[in-house]
């Protein structure tokens, strides 16, 4: 998706936001410990600069970060930062390059797998089905180079959009957002499932009520246990122009709960925040978000006013 198509699809719902005042704090419980946001940082300059920076996604050890960036050329491409304690500030981002990126294309929407051997992303690289499809790239260990990306095939992409693929802690469950168009306000989340890693992935369905609705629902990250589903929605009771939710359930084979909307600690009044990813333990949120303070801020213009965040959960301290 070009930069042009990413900014109609926010701008198109942020036109159509239910602003919300007054709301308190948000809490949850995981493992009967109440949970509260406890604090939310901006990644800093490793990872932010005075370009859009979107889509993070971190390892099992929190030391590697991969993230989408148009600071190069003004095309995203897929970049990744480090560091050697997750107390250090995250190192400067470098692109990952061929074959994960293209020159003629767009990366983004991206995900690692639990095990960090796969790498999740959207692009509208020559060869699709439709106008953003999936792919994956692996690798045999942490320390072997990408694979080139293998699209994930017309059961699963079609021809119109799909984005943010999410794979579950087992990786055989993966959520998705499927639309008309990319700016179509009629986004949804959708699941596909396999037995194994040799197997190919089933016929996808869309997530049913209460976590799907009337309004665009987008960039899915499911919590390891899979109880957890974080999300962005135009949902009437946001807080800013997009916001991020997060709906819950008792076992993996539950009915989801109602949303709840993450509160003013992560989403704020007139911005947009999305890209929800959720660290291995549950306690660290990361996201996108073009809130006051960013790296790009004030001059950014809209679209690369984007800067990367983690918000910290507390839990029963």
């Amino acid at each position: 998706m070009s930069s042009g198509s990413r900014i109609g699809r926010i701008n198109s719902l942020a036109v159509r936001f239910f602003l919300v005042t007054g709301l308190g704090s948000w809490a949850f419980h995981a493992q009967d410990a109440p949970c509260a946001v406890g604090s939310v940082e901006n990644l800093g300059p490793g990872a932010n600069g005075p370009s859009f920076d979107g889509s993070p996604t971190v390892s099992s050890s929190e030391r590697v970060l991969f993230l989408t960036s148009n600071r190069a050329n003004g095309q995203e491409d897929i970049f990744v930062s480090t560091r050697q304690r997750r107390s250090d500030l995250w190192g400067e981002a470098v692109n990952i390059g061929p074959p994960v990126n293209t020159p003629d294309a767009n990366e983004n929407g991206l995900r690692l797998s639990l095990d960090g051997k796969s790498l999740y992303f959207s692009s509208n690289r020559p060869g699709g089905f439709g106008s953003s499809d999936l792919y994956v790239a692996t690798r045999q260990s942490k320390n072997h180079p990408w694979s080139s990306p293998a699209n994930l095939g017309p059961l699963i992409n079609t021809e119109i959009f799909e984005g943010f693929p999410t794979p579950s802690g087992d990786g055989n469950t993966l959520y998705f957002n499927r639309s008309t168009t990319a700016s179509s306000p009629d986004g949804d989340i959708w699941i596909t499932t396999r037995l194994n890693s040799e197997e190919p992935w089933g016929i996808p369905e869309p997530l049913p009520q209460p976590v799907n609705g009337p309004s665009a629902e987008f960039a899915p990250s499911i919590s390891t246990d899979g109880l957890r589903l974080y999300f962005a929605s135009q949902r009437p009771g946001n807080i800013g122009f997009l916001d991020i939710w997060m709906a819950r359930r008792t076992s993996v084979t539950g009915a989801w709960e109602p949303p709840e909307n993450l509160g003013p600690d992560v989403n704020t009044p007139f911005s947009v925040t999305l890209a929800p990813f959720i660290s291995v333990d549950g306690r660290n949120l990361y996201f996108m978000s073009t809130r006051p303070g960013g790296f790009g801020q004030p001059g950014c213009g809209f679209f690369n006013c984007f800067d990367l965040y983690v918000a910290t959960f507390k839990c029963g301290d």
